[in-house]
């Protein structure tokens, strides 16, 4: 039986956010990450967990792109250096499977409301659906991966998927920590939001530091990131 798993991550959230600086948009984005089944990942899996053990780290270490780009937890103690090689092994892991994705972007000064946002939503998966239809029919089943992060969300995927797909279900305890093609799309929302920041000349010191310089950027993900969209 062939069969599809769609990742989905968000980066953001549905209310305005009041910690947003004044000179950035408002952004809440949706990320959706696509695995043929037929595709194995294991020798990839166990590939990227070899490179964490002999890094030092435990082999089910969790990439968490955004705090690992800001030195967040928990990831404070590493170097820009060793941050920097395991974001690109992550990204070198999606290209190498060449994992696509699509990504919801919403500006929140557009949509100000819960309801706005779950309406644009809602129409975008519709639209993904429609607009990708070969693809998604050569699948006898569509399994969803979200770790209920966001209530509000969980309704949406529920009710956008369930009007637009008739074989598909959710997958049942789901978390990042245990799938690796969850932290992908993790990671997806990260590079769309980063690019969404330079296509809006929006300045953020941690991220320019992190990647040195725009052109370094463009050139290692920047690319490729765009290049791998369904």
């Amino acid at each position: 039986m062939s069969e599809l798993g769609i990742f989905i991550d968000e980066s953001g959230i549905f209310e305005a956010n009041r910690s947003q600086k004044d000179n950035l948009k408002d952004l809440y984005i949706v990320s959706f990450l696509f695995h043929n089944k037929s595709t194995p990942i294991d020798d990839d899996i166990k590939a990227f967990e070899n490179f964490l053990v002999q890094n030092g780290f435990n082999a089910q270490f969790p990439i968490h792109t955004m705090p690992l780009i800001r030195q967040q937890k928990p990831y404070t103690d590493l170097d820009g250096d060793m941050r920097r090689k395991l974001f690109k092994h992550l990204f070198q892991f999606m290209r190498k499977l060449k994992l696509k994705h699509k990504t919801f972007v919403c500006d929140k000064s557009y949509c100000p409301t819960k309801q706005a946002i779950k309406q644009r939503l809602e129409l975008y998966i519709k639209q993904m659906v429609t607009d990708n239809h070969n693809y998604f029919s050569k699948f006898d089943e569509i399994v969803i991966y979200y770790d209920t992060g966001q209530n509000y969300l969980t309704k949406i995927l529920h009710n956008a998927f369930s009007s637009n797909l008739n074989n598909y279900r959710f997958k049942e305890d789901v978390f990042q920590g245990k799938y690796r093609l969850l932290q992908c799309a993790d990671m997806v929302c990260s590079l769309e939001l980063i690019k969404q920041r330079k296509q809006n000349n929006e300045y953020i010191k941690a991220i320019d530091n992190f990647f040195i310089s725009g052109s370094k950027y463009n050139k290692n993900y920047g690319k490729a990131y765009n290049e791998l969209e369904l």
